[in-house]
């Protein structure tokens, strides 16, 4: 008996996609990056800006701490101006050093030679230390490569003022106008060789300003921590973002964080008006501040 013919099977005809299918969605891919991407880097900047505004308390605890044991705050630089008197150092000792064992770096501090200037070869490893406290992760400027000096002149050799870390925070030392020296009325608190009591601030601590932003200025405009010549003066008709060229200046879009005399910290918008920023940035103006 024959067997009953069976019909031949068909193979299943696989479906892959089409040229124009995938260009569609490839297409599709590319408007949702597109879409995603400002957000995603809205949320890493608003990280890093948190993290700017943590550094910054941390400083202002500080500060808190060192006037607390000091009954002083601490000079902005020392040995800045020279004397003419025997055994004066030109050291540019910073503000930044005095507030070291306040930062949990107690072993740094130890490790420094308050006896020798800021770049010399006694000073070359501990100022040398980058601290993350002292910079802003939003930093990206071309004129601040890597977080040290580096081999400044490309001699492959050590000299005073290479491998030293930056800040990217500097000591306020007033606003400068039309004038031969910065007056006692528009000076603020990081100043040369003198340390200032809470008294000696009568526009009030929550008021006056101590530290502010001032990033990406580069070996060449003293922004290494350790360099006392970090303090700067804000020039009174420049606004906040202006310039790098010693002024309140951030990687921040609208404006720059600073810390005050009592720690606490305020971003400062760069539309501020110009008058309050100036009492802002001064201890004995005696401005009368409207809310800012």
């Amino acid at each position: 008996m024959s067997s009953p013919i069976t019909a031949p099977r068909r193979r299943a005809r696989r479906r892959g996609f089409t040229l124009i299918e995938l260009l569609v969605v490839i297409a599709i891919i590319a408007v949702l990056v597109a879409l995603l991407l400002p957000a995603v880097q809205q949320a890493r900047e608003a990280a890093r800006r948190t993290q700017c505004r943590n550094n910054m308390r941390q400083i202002g605890i500080a500060l808190h701490h060192y006037e607390s044991t000091s009954r002083r705050l601490p000079i902005g630089c020392q040995g800045c101006m020279f004397q003419p008197i025997p055994g004066f150092q030109y050291k540019r000792t910073s503000w930044n050093t005095s507030l070291l064992p306040y930062l949990d770096q107690q072993p740094l501090f130890d490790s420094y030679d308050f006896g020798s200037s800021f770049n010399s070869p006694a000073n070359r490893f501990a100022g040398g230390a980058v601290l993350s406290v002292y910079l802003c992760p939003s930093t990206a400027s071309p004129n601040r490569q890597g977080d040290t000096t580096g081999d400044r002149n490309g001699n492959g050799a050590w000299d005073p003022g290479d491998d030293l870390a930056y800040t990217d925070y500097g000591g306020l030392y007033g606003v400068s106008f039309d004038e031969p020296v910065i007056l006692p009325t528009h000076e603020g608190v990081m100043l040369y060789e003198r340390a200032l009591s809470v008294a000696q601030i009568p526009d009030g601590l929550s008021n006056t300003a101590a530290v502010g932003e001032c990033t990406g200025r580069g070996a060449s405009a003293q922004s290494e921590w350790s360099d006392g010549h970090n303090v700067f003066d804000q020039r009174f008709n420049n606004r906040i973002n202006t310039t790098r060229n010693n002024e309140l200046f951030s990687d921040h879009v609208g404006g720059a964080h600073v810390v005050f005399c009592d720690g606490h910290v305020r971003f400062l918008s760069q539309s501020i008006d110009q008058g309050t920023l100036i009492g802002l940035l001064t201890r004995a103006g005696g401005e009368v501040l409207s809310e800012f």
